[in-house]
């Protein structure tokens, strides 16, 4: 529940909207126990890997429990903290939003019988943006003009027998779940996985394709991926299976000979890629007026 969200005057009204606005997020973020990420400022200490989970809001701050640390000295009061956070929308579409914030230590609690806590001064500002490297979104199927995937034989592939094409996604026989500049998550329904015989394993390389809606300046209008199945879902009830694949290489049309030229992918991100990704998380919290 948020607490005493309006007791205090407000400068204006859409000061009031806002500050509304941001303590229904924080509100379920709490309710969802949301994991939050915490980051410390580089020039205060190196500590990382803190995670917090919000345990109560009101108009002055947020109590966050932390985890990932034993305790926390007071020599922390009075510095910012940046913390990166995640909701479910649970509406027809079940999207994933990320925020963040950066916001003052006011208060460190150190318990005898559990995580220390602290209380930071309610944002001012929640900013639609996670961290760079881990954004990830569940993207419109309108955001692509083309998707092809195949799975990778020792004999190669045929490029005009994708094992999985566009007419697959558009006629609801699969979707993709979410993507990032690391990988992507994609679901096949059970018709298409009978009518093709696709068994992927771990460990399988698929070939992907993706072009985009939209043409953004200095961004690649196509990508050429290969990607490696980490892990395999089946679901039990529906007979669908969900792959969640990793980027392992990047490919490139040469515009003089029309072949693709591969790069292995460092550090687990396509840099362009994740701008891409990006400017679509801009998009769809300008959409909810949080820009």
């Amino acid at each position: 529940m948020v607490l005493d969200l309006l007791r205090g005057k407000k400068p204006s009204k859409e000061a009031e909207q806002e500050r509304r606005r941001n303590a229904d997020i924080l509100d379920l973020a709490m309710g969802q126990r949301a994991k939050v990420h915490v980051q410390f400022d580089e020039k205060d200490t190196n500590l990382t890997g803190v995670t917090a989970t919000v345990m109560g809001v009101n108009d002055a701050a947020v109590l966050l429990e932390l985890g990932g640390v034993s305790g926390l000295k007071d020599r922390f009061l009075k510095k910012n903290v940046t913390c990166f956070f995640r909701i479910i929308e649970r509406d027809e579409r079940h999207r994933e939003i990320f925020y963040n914030f950066t916001s003052e230590i006011l208060r460190i609690r150190q318990q005898l019988d559990g995580p220390p806590q602290i209380a930071v001064a309610f944002p001012a500002a929640l900013n639609g943006a996670q961290r760079r490297k881990s954004l990830r979104m569940r993207p419109d199927f309108q955001q692509f003009s083309h998707i092809g995937i195949w799975k990778y034989e020792a004999s190669g592939f045929d490029i005009n027998k994708p094992s999985v094409g566009h007419c697959h996604f558009k006629n609801g026989l699969a979707h993709i779940d979410n993507i990032s500049a690391g990988g992507l998550r994609f679901v096949v329904r059970r018709p298409h996985l009978k009518e093709s015989a696709l068994d992927p394993k771990k460990g399988d390389r698929f070939i992907l394709f993706l072009t985009f809606g939209d043409k953004v300046p200095k961004l690649r209008e196509e990508y050429w991926l290969v990607a490696k199945v980490n892990n395999i879902q089946p679901d039990p009830v529906s007979g669908d299976l969900a792959l969640g694949l990793e980027f392992v290489a990047n490919g490139v049309r040469q515009p003089e000979s029309s072949k693709v030229e591969w790069s292995k992918i460092t550090d687990n991100v396509i840099d362009d890629l994740a701008q891409r990704i990006y400017l679509w998380h801009v998009a769809l919290y300008r959409d909810r007026g949080l820009t």
